[in-house]
């Protein structure tokens, strides 16, 4: 009986072994969805579905320079801010390690974490090269110009142009894209 006693113990240690060594292999990704048997490697998380969302932590901001309702603030760290009080409104919120940042201040112009006015045209003219832009460029870094879908080289004609480095031709697709 003591004989069988130890070896059901043995048994029972070693499959203690193999489930921690197979659990800390596991942990190391996690995904949450209808399909576990395939995940992307460079992700530790991945959540997939065709008919649900995903939602966040729904916090009470107090201000963007405030970490609370958290102890601190984390570079990274993601919120959907649910209070209307002093500097913070209604939306999506992410931290910078000092502070909190509102993701969009402009939802009609369509970025997630940046404002952007995009305008597409169609050229009439062979050889044309100036486009109008959207608003006033104050910022050369912050206008890109797509030709058929292509980010292509310019310059800055004037506060309101923008000159492409090729020619376009009759109906190419100019996309301009300025971060405000």
């Amino acid at each position: 009986m003591i004989k069988r006693l130890k070896y059901y113990r043995s048994i029972a240690a070693a499959l203690m072994i193999l489930m921690i060594c197979y659990t800390q292999d596991a942990a190391s990704q996690i995904k949450i969805g209808e399909n576990n048997k395939s995940m992307n490697t460079d992700a530790m998380l991945e959540i997939e579905s065709t008919n649900k969302g995903f939602l966040l932590p729904r916090v009470s901001l107090i201000s963007t320079a405030s970490a609370t309702p958290l102890k601190s603030f984390a570079s990274g760290m993601v919120v959907y801010n649910i209070s209307n009080t002093n500097d913070v409104s209604p939306g999506l919120y992410y931290s910078d390690g000092l502070k909190w940042i509102k993701a969009n201040n402009n939802a009609s112009n369509a970025g997630l974490f940046f404002n952007a006015q995009n305008h597409t045209e169609i050229v009439t003219i062979d050889g044309q090269t100036t486009f109008k832009s959207p608003y006033t460029i104050t910022d050369q870094s912050k206008i890109f110009l797509y030709r058929n879908g292509i980010l292509i080289m310019h310059t800055i004609g004037n506060n309101n142009s923008i000159i492409a480095e090729l020619p376009c031709k009759k109906g190419d697709q100019i996309r301009i894209i300025q971060l405000l």
